[in-house]
């Protein structure tokens, strides 16, 4: 049986504008007890920057994978990504779950739950423009991400998508009317 619950997936290429979106979503949405931001497991060091996250070793992440600690788990970049099974009975209680996720594991994560997909894209050259100003890639491994956004398509019925080329508000706008939309209520009790 499907959880009643929403399994919001947000992807898009690094540079997108995920992490200051989500963090926007959750200080917009702190106040609604339905709505889940969970704490990512990550093989990096807390301090690293971005989002905040749980660090654990490589070692731990495998472990963790191994003993289905994790909802869904992939690697990207030479990092391990979790989210933490928890996030399977806030879904069967009906809660809806945000969550920052590769685009590898859209089909996997429609297996688990009902799914509403929110693609950030960014035209090449304002996603140029922003992973240059982060400093942490060569200009060729940022000309390798502009090429790998441009040939990763995220398609199906359950996809948004929003263009985060304006405005933090005006994309921020667009996440939480998407993160609203699809939600049902929760179940009521049968006592």
């Amino acid at each position: 049986m499907t959880p009643s619950g929403l399994l919001v997936l947000v992807v898009g290429p690094s540079g997108s504008g995920k992490d200051t979106l989500i963090d926007g979503a959750c200080r917009a949405l702190a106040n609604d007890p339905t709505v889940v931001f969970p704490r990512r497991d990550i093989t990096r060091p807390a301090d690293a920057g971005g989002e905040d996250h749980h660090a654990v070793t490589p070692e731990e992440f495998r472990a963790g994978r191994a003993a289905g600690s994790y909802a869904l788990a992939w690697e990207a970049h030479g990092l391990g990504y979790g989210i933490p099974a928890a996030v399977l009975g806030d879904l069967a209680a009906g809660r809806t779950i945000v969550v920052n996720v590769s685009r590898g594991v859209i089909d996997e994560a429609r297996r688990l739950a009902r799914v509403q997909v929110l693609s950030l894209t960014v035209p090449a050259e304002v996603l140029r423009r922003r992973l240059a100003a982060r400093g942490r890639e060569s200009t060729a491994d940022v000309e390798a991400r502009v090429a790998r956004a441009e040939a990763f398509a995220v398609t199906g019925p359950d996809v948004v998508t929003v263009v985060n080329d304006g405005s933090v508000e005006a994309a921020l706008a667009q996440i939480l009317d998407a993160i609203r939309a699809d939600r049902q209520p929760p179940a009521a009790s049968s006592n």
